[in-house]
């Protein structure tokens, strides 16, 4: 089984770590938008998360819990987070609507081709 703290590769050094940025998400509300495209670059899915952020941890990923209680856990892609907005934001899965979210980040997953 998968170490959780251990869960992501280190960062490149050159990207550097936002540590500042790191602790402010702790404690806050994140809004995600992923969009999930195959290897050519075909939409497959998009999905939207939100949550409290719980942890955020180089090796880890930044781990939320969702407004119905289950944890989710995405790489620690903290360029991709930038300050929410006052505006709406709507959850596909529920239509449940997210009101000005503390952060919002933006992710395009691309799955590696089949071999």
């Amino acid at each position: 089984m998968e170490n959780e703290s251990d869960r992501y590769e280190p960062l490149d050094p050159d990207q550097g770590w936002d540590q500042e940025l790191a602790d402010d998400l702790v404690g806050s509300t994140l809004f995600i938008g992923i969009t999930h495209l195959d290897s050519e670059g075909n939409l497959v899915e998009r999905e939207q998360v939100f949550g409290t952020v719980e942890s955020v941890a180089q090796r880890a990923g930044i781990r939320l819990i969702q407004t119905d209680g289950e944890p989710y856990v995405i790489a620690p892609v903290l360029d991709a987070i930038e300050a929410g907005e006052t505006d709406f934001y709507q959850l596909s899965e529920d239509h449940e609507l997210v009101e000005s979210p503390d952060f919002v980040a933006w992710i395009t997953a691309t799955r590696p081709p089949l071999n």
